[in-house]
């Protein structure tokens, strides 16, 4: 016949194992809500980071960026002392300096890892490789004047 110490050990030991199964279930579960919650919030940070760049992006087709477009200066502007001559051009040095400074604030955000490269590349390359090549002699020239 079994002793009653026997079932009631029996009763404990069967219990641990519950509890020690019970313990790892739910670390378990804890590890795939922590990887689920990890991926939620990557793609969350995706979703940020296309609507900063669409919001950016838009804002060359506001009023402004419109208006910069057609008063771009029509003589080229390679020389620190071409962009002096372009200031007296009130409209024309605006556009040149919100282009100017809306390219640098992108390339500010992708250097940064806020907007996606592959974001850029893809809707606004033309547009920075453009403006980069009519302007660059007139950035480098002005650095070295200014430095």
């Amino acid at each position: 016949m079994v002793d009653f110490s026997t079932i009631l050990q029996f009763i404990q030991a069967a219990g641990i194992i519950v509890g020690v199964a019970y313990y790892v279930m739910n670390i378990e579960n804890n590890r795939k809500n922590q990887e689920l919650a990890l991926k939620a919030q990557e793609h969350a940070l995706d979703t940020r980071q296309a609507q900063l760049f669409m919001s950016i992006y838009q804002s060359i087709y506001t009023t402004e960026g419109l208006r910069s477009e057609y008063n771009m200066p029509k003589e080229p502007v390679k020389t620190y002392e071409d962009l002096e001559k372009l200031y007296l051009e009130e409209d024309s040095y605006k556009a040149w300096s919100w282009y100017g400074t809306f390219y640098e604030g992108i390339g500010v955000l992708v250097k940064e890892n806020l907007v996606d490269f592959g974001h850029v590349a893809l809707l606004i390359s033309g547009g920075v490789i453009n403006f980069w090549s009519k302007y660059r002699e007139v950035y480098l020239d002005t650095s070295d004047k200014l430095n």
